[in-house]
């Protein structure tokens, strides 16, 4: 089962799916222990909000990373446009 989630994702998607997975087992032991006791402690509240903050902050650096890599892209591809006489 490992061997086929790697091949079918890349390494960042297994990453965040694992993550992912480790959220919703951790929430759904949160609503079975409010059923239960009808209190969420403070701990798991946490480690809730910690898991959403790791998939955001992943999310974020690699929508800054692709942007990166397209203008800095695009600024090469300008300067071979306005100056061809360096090849």
């Amino acid at each position: 089962m490992k061997e086929f989630m790697k091949s079918c994702l890349s390494l960042n998607e297994y990453r965040i799916s694992a993550l992912i997975i480790g959220y919703f087992i951790t929430l759904l032991t949160t609503m079975y222990q409010y059923i239960q006791t009808g209190i969420v402690d403070q701990n798991v509240q946490n480690i809730l909000l910690t898991f959403i903050y790791i998939v955001g902050g992943i999310q974020v650096s690699n929508h800054i990373k692709e942007y990166a890599m397209t203008k800095s892209s695009n600024e090469a591809m300008r300067i071979e446009e306005r100056d061809p006489s360096d090849k």
